[in-house]
């Protein structure tokens, strides 16, 4: 029951808390509307939820016994970063044409 108590109280504070996910959906349902922000919204809960299984199912105890996979995750993190920071920089900083929000 502890386990199942705190698991609940993790998912509510990380829920509640205004992150970057809650912010973007917070921006895009002012701009465009209810409707087409929940994808968004979907998408961030469902990702939320498969983290929390994953985690309950034991992937730590999986990344415990093969560090190696542990390595491959961490290096696709930093790919990814390192690609995210690349088109940073390459930006010219316009922001493109008009986009018709709400």
């Amino acid at each position: 029951m502890s386990l199942i108590f705190s698991m609940a109280t993790f998912a509510l504070v990380a829920s509640i808390t205004p992150g970057p996910v809650n912010i973007v959906a917070l921006s895009s349902g002012a701009r465009y509307g209810f409707r087409a922000t929940l994808r968004h919204v979907a998408g961030a809960t469902l990702g939320f939820v498969l983290l929390l299984v994953l985690m309950g199912l034991g992937l730590h105890e999986v990344l415990q016994r093969w560090p190696g996979l542990t390595r491959v995750v961490q290096l696709a993190g930093v790919a990814f970063l390192l690609f995210m920071a690349w088109k940073l920089a390459m930006d010219n900083g316009e922001l493109g044409g008009r986009d018709e929000g709400r």
